[in-house]
């Protein structure tokens, strides 16, 4: 399996580092809120990069019975393949923006089918899933409000064939806006976030030390479909300031 490929090209980028009075003896910013995030990106023009994203094809057939997927279940979750993918920022800086871009491919829009159901993530932050009962009905720990994606906590859980709810971070606040095409139909997913949400995501990336992102497909028993899903890619704009 091969991890996602990362096209970094810079965009619109202007010189100068944040500036503010709360800085640690070694020149540094001490970050511990979402205040802090904004307060650093409020006093420095933030550079821009855009970032292309691709997710390479996973071909069905789970790995069933292997290191810590269970062996096969009609309508239970299994068995996945995750992806991911450290994004290349500089060391040192905080984002101040996330805005994706779903519409490739001349403004057409890049189609996605996936079998069974994925779980889209930033630093192990549940950003969407197409299965909403994964978080609504409490089967991830949050830290603050944010889910957290877990695979024992969601192996050996049955699910529903029928038509589910997807699940967006910033949905039950009206902070995010977001399309989910449902399972085995192909679709566009297109995600919107707004500020208070890249905020808390920022302020985990600068705790974690990293900016990965994840993407998580699932099955049951279906050798034929399961664990699969098609090239799917998108861009995404980060802005983002110097901290140290």
């Amino acid at each position: 399996m091969r991890g996602w490929i990362v096209l970094l090209c810079a965009m619109g980028c202007s010189s100068g580092e944040a500036e503010s009075e709360d800085k640690g003896s070694d020149g540094s910013f001490d970050i511990t809120s979402t205040d802090d995030i904004a307060d650093i990106c409020n006093d420095a023009e933030p550079l821009a990069v855009t970032l292309s994203v691709e997710f390479p094809a996973t071909s069905p057939d789970c790995p069933w019975d292997t290191a810590d997927n269970l062996s096969e279940s009609q309508a239970y979750f299994t068995a996945r393949i995750e992806q991911t993918a450290e994004l290349a920022l500089p060391d040192g800086v905080v984002v101040c923006d996330m805005d994706y871009d779903f519409l490739l491919s001349g403004g057409e829009g890049t189609p996605m089918v996936y079998d069974d159901h994925f779980y889209f993530t930033f630093d192990g932050v549940l950003l969407a899933t197409s299965y909403g009962p994964a978080v609504t009905d409490g089967w991830l720990e949050e830290e603050g409000d944010l889910p957290l994606y877990d695979w024992d906590s969601i192996a050996g859980r049955e699910f529903q064939y029928d038509v589910v709810p997807s699940w967006c971070l910033g949905q039950d606040d009206g902070s995010s806006d977001c399309d989910i095409p449902p399972t085995e139909t192909e679709g566009i997913l297109s995600l919107d976030f707004g500020t208070n949400i890249v905020e808390q995501l920022s302020l985990r990336a600068v705790q974690e030390e990293r900016f990965e992102f994840g993407f998580v497909t699932t099955g049951d028993n279906d050798p034929n479909e399961d664990c699969a899903h098609a090239d799917f890619e998108f861009q995404v704009e980060v802005g983002y300031v110097r901290a140290r």
